[in-house]
């Protein structure tokens, strides 16, 4: 995996990249007009109400589905589509970019299960040191975005049987898991490397278009360094299934704690807020060996 032997296809460097992002871009407007049929031919809704309830949810059952599957709809058209169509024209295999058939050592699955919880509680740390720096007008400016992305998760999050929760745990821990994974330290950084002298660059690369990407100002850092280290977990590996177990625990786990926190308040009253609790210094103490740990026995040759 990751051959850095020149190739004679133009798109198998950054230009590819850039036809890659290009793709996403104008896929991620397919989406769009799919979501709108979705909901025209599922609940009979036109484009306006559609969008509407895509940009703006509301908690009712009708707005909660249209989210959820408009969203699903969404980031497969933006996400695998593009993914495919350039994979083929750079003339690589599935398997040339994942290592799917790649022998899996438990170690290693161990090692990146380890990961993916240290790294939860060191990300939600990172949010919100950078949600109380002074920025001034971009402070408020990041603030509003941020409101409006934690809207629309948290609605597609409401959640009260476990039907319920395995859907969610579908389209917001799997999929993106598969479908990142592939394009971001699979698809980028294998077309990086074949431009940049060192491996290193590569993945320093695609961690940032990673981050980049999410429009999720606060999140940066933490999504940049979460990119960095699934990146070098899969160029130490050259396959994508442990990075893609990490990404799919760390997304999974916030879905899961969100549905636990649901059924508590519904027993209780009492909303457990499990990011602000991840995000105390003692709790981060705690991770920082777990996410050591869980590097050392996923990079060990």
């Amino acid at each position: 995996m990751l051959s850095q032997t020149p190739s004679t296809n133009p798109l198998r460097n950054l230009w590819g990249v850039g036809a890659l992002l290009f793709t996403i871009i104008v896929f991620s407007l397919v989406g769009l007009g799919l979501s709108q049929l979705m909901g025209k031919v599922l609940y009979g809704l036109t484009a306006e109400q559609t969008s509407q309830l895509l940009n703006h949810p509301s908690r009712t059952a009708l707005g909660i589905n249209v989210l959820r599957w408009g969203n699903l709809l969404q980031f497969t058209a933006f996400m695998a589509i593009p993914a495919l169509l350039i994979t083929l024209i750079a003339q690589y295999k599935p398997n040339e970019i994942g290592g799917y058939t790649q022998s899996l050592s438990p170690k290693k699955l161990l090692g990146s299960t380890l990961l993916a919880i240290g790294m939860i509680p060191l990300v939600a740390l990172s949010t919100a040191f950078f949600k109380h720096l002074p920025l001034g007008d971009f402070s408020r400016a990041f603030a509003l975005l941020d409101t409006k992305r934690q809207a629309i998760f948290e609605a597609m999050l409401d959640m009260e049987t476990l039907p319920e929760l395995f859907v969610c745990l579908f389209i917001l821990a799997l999929m993106p898991a598969l479908f990142e994974e592939y394009v971001f330290r699979g698809l980028i950084t294998t077309l990086a490397a074949q431009s940049f002298q060192k491996r290193r660059s590569a993945v320093l690369f695609q961690a940032f278009v990673f981050a980049t990407i999410h429009f999720s100002p606060f999140e940066f850092m933490g999504i940049f360094a979460m990119g960095l280290l699934f990146g070098l977990v899969y160029v130490a590996t050259g396959s994508l299934w442990y990075s893609t177990l990490s990404h799919f625990i760390f997304n999974g786990s916030t879905v899961l704690m969100h549905f636990l926190a649901l059924q508590q308040f519904q027993k209780t009253g009492i909303f457990f807020n499990a990011e602000a609790w991840l995000a105390q210094p003692a709790v981060n103490i705690l991770a920082i060996p777990i996410t050591s740990a869980g590097l050392f026995l996923t990079l060990k040759k």
